[in-house]
């Protein structure tokens, strides 16, 4: 997968994982271990509703868990010795359940496609945030106080803004909706006074 997680490239990434036969599962298992942390990530990015949120949740804690039995039945499959056809037995049976957990978190992306790209969309374009630009926005908006916004300027002006880390796009992501829903609601209310 490239560096740009994008709803499309993730699902394909499913599919080709979907695809791995159970003839080659020791490699398979390295792969789960990448792929259900990628997945992890949409937990601090897509937003959905609490009982859709509930049930990623536990998709992806469930990912997580198989993925780690597969990991650990592959080592111990490698190490070989006379339990070697057991171990062998052992990853085919977690590379199943890791599929089957997998095409799950799948059907709830395809339930949930709307969300999943338009969340996966903003973090994106969080790539592309204008960092000044986003703290003063939260300064007018009250968001932030004086002392906050002049530690945040003066560290953007001493510092490269370029952000990285997909953790901290994502929280920049949820930052901005929230401004936007807060400037929706002052609308909102600005619009009732008038009346």
């Amino acid at each position: 997968m490239g560096d740009e997680l994008t709803f499309e490239s993730l699902l394909s990434e499913i599919d080709a994982f979907l695809k791995f036969p159970q003839s080659d599962s020791v490699k398979a298992s390295e792969r789960s271990i990448a792929l259900s942390r990628i997945i992890g990530t949409l937990q601090n990015i897509v937003r959905l509703d609490s009982k859709r949120a509930s049930e990623m949740s536990e998709r992806i804690s469930a990912l997580d868990a198989n993925a780690i039995k597969l990991a650990q039945s592959a080592i111990n499959y490698k190490r070989g010795g006379i339990l070697s056809a057991d171990w062998a037995r052992f990853v085919q049976r977690d590379l199943r359940r890791f599929k089957d957990e997998l095409m799950a978190f799948r059907e709830l992306m395809l339930a949930n496609s709307d969300m999943f790209k338009s969340s996966m969309g903003m973090c994106k374009l969080s790539n592309n945030i204008n960092m000044a630009r986003l703290i003063r926005e939260l300064h007018d908006a009250r968001a932030i106080g004086e002392r906050t916004f002049v530690l945040l300027t003066n560290y953007l002006a001493q510092n490269n803004p370029k952000i990285k880390c997909p953790e901290t796009l994502a929280q920049l992501s949820r930052i901005s909706t929230y401004l936007s829903e807060l400037h929706e609601i002052r609308k909102v209310d600005e619009d009732a006074q008038e009346k």
